[in-house]
């Protein structure tokens, strides 16, 4: 492949692909990464971006990055774009705004905030959890302190901590929050907690926690999704899957919990391929899709609650060649309603591409290549079509540092 990089600012980098892409239509796609090392307070790293990253009614992206401290604490970075105007602006940290409302402990670290950034009532909410992960053995909650809630009001130009006020100051004790949606219609704020998968509903209007629902069943090897999925019918599904390639063939129940009878119950439906790990919507909210770690597409109608699989995020030429998906990390419905957006990383080949999926035929494209990295972050998309992801490592070896926000944006009008 042979590639043009033309930059245009600081921090920002166009990567237009010429020859060798792997979609038929040469000069089709656009790429640009914004960086804020230069905006981050002395001596903090921006590492990792899992999913934290969200769009509010003016069309400003918020993104946050998993960092380490000068001292080597790990502590997590927000940040600001504005696309209309090129702005970057830095918001704090979470550990700096917990120590500001007298909420950090002695020793505590925030190394994560995993959930996607929701926008109710003019703020950004976003959560935290304060360890990286756990897929093992669960004896070791009783170190970590739990969950942080926060929130970015643009209107006074201050982060938050809206947990600062809870018993205990956090939402959940000894577990994170893993992800993050708002109920559509109301003023709920809809948290996962992990590792039980306990549905949290927070009251945004009066700064409570209305419910904690407990959550499908915890048993070793079977970690939760990094998705909640809520609907306007008034429904909140979880769903429990794996995360090794080598258990894609593992096929684990949905559930589902509705808010008007207060009902949690496993459904008839079933997901493979490991966890969700995407998600993307029609702008009505009538039609959900979910993306599963190893790269299976579901489609959720929402009135029905019925789920359909779509089958996997490759190119069928790509499957019957051997080739699969060992981590999709996102997905993103285009601006025109036709297609969804991926960058899967694949077993058997090295780089990054950007495919699509195109509804009506269920068929799944080729659009570029994209600078090799790791991809993650679901259905931020502007009304120009660009589409805001976060990206981070080399897509090989390393999957820490050169820490950015990614835009993607068609040169043919055909806008993602």
């Amino acid at each position: 492949m042979r590639a043009i990089t033309i930059s245009i600012g600081i921090g920002v980098v166009a990567a237009i692909c010429i020859v060798g892409c792997p979609s038929s239509r040469a000069a089709t796609l656009d790429q640009r990464s914004i960086a804020f090392d230069d905006l981050a307070p002395a001596g903090l790293r921006l590492e990792q971006c899992w999913d934290a990253i969200g769009m509010d009614s003016r069309e400003r992206v918020y993104i946050g990055f998993t960092s380490k401290r000068a001292d080597g604490r790990e502590d997590f970075a927000v940040f600001r774009y504005d696309p209309a105007t090129g702005e970057r602006r830095f918001l704090g940290t979470f550990m700096d705004v917990s120590q500001a409302a007298g909420n950090l402990a002695p020793g505590e670290e925030i190394p994560k905030g995993h959930t996607h950034m929701v926008e109710i009532g003019g703020r950004m909410y976003m959560a935290s959890q304060g360890f990286h992960d756990l897929k093992g053995p669960i004896d070791t909650l009783p170190r970590y302190r739990g969950s942080h809630l926060y929130a970015y009001d643009p209107a006074r130009e201050t982060l938050e901590e809206v947990s600062r006020a809870l018993p205990g100051g956090v939402v959940t004790e000894h577990q994170g929050l893993i992800a993050l949606a708002h109920a559509p219609g109301s003023d709920l704020l809809v948290g996962l907690a992990h590792p039980s998968s306990d549905i949290v509903l927070f009251d945004t209007a009066r700064e409570r926690v209305q419910r904690i629902v407990a959550g499908i069943p915890w048993r070793l090897g079977n970690p939760l999704s990094r998705e909640i999925v809520a609907t306007k019918a008034g429904r909140i599904y979880t769903y429990r899957g794996t995360e090794e390639p080598a258990q894609r063939g593992e096929a684990h129940h949905i559930w589902a919990y509705d808010l008007a009878t207060k009902a949690m119950s496993e459904t008839a439906y079933t997901a493979t391929a490991g966890f969700w790990n995407g998600q993307t919507s029609t702008r009505d909210g009538a039609t959900i899709w979910l993306s599963t770690v190893n790269g299976e597409l579901y489609r959720l109608d929402v009135a029905s609650g019925a789920f359909t699989h779509l089958g996997t995020f490759l190119p069928s030429d790509e499957v019957a060649a051997g080739e699969q998906v060992d981590q999709l990390y996102g997905i993103t419905l285009s601006a025109d309603g036709r297609r969804i957006y991926g960058i899967p990383r694949r077993h058997h080949a090295r780089g990054s591409n950007l495919y699509a999926y195109e509804i009506a035929s269920g068929a799944v494209t080729p659009v570029g290549t994209v600078e090799p990295a790791v991809y993650a972050g679901s259905d931020v998309r502007d009304s120009r079509g660009d589409i805001y992801v976060a990206r981070f490592g080399d897509g090989g070896a390393s999957w820490e540092g050169r820490a950015r926000l990614a835009i993607l944006r068609s040169r043919q009008g055909q806008n993602p």
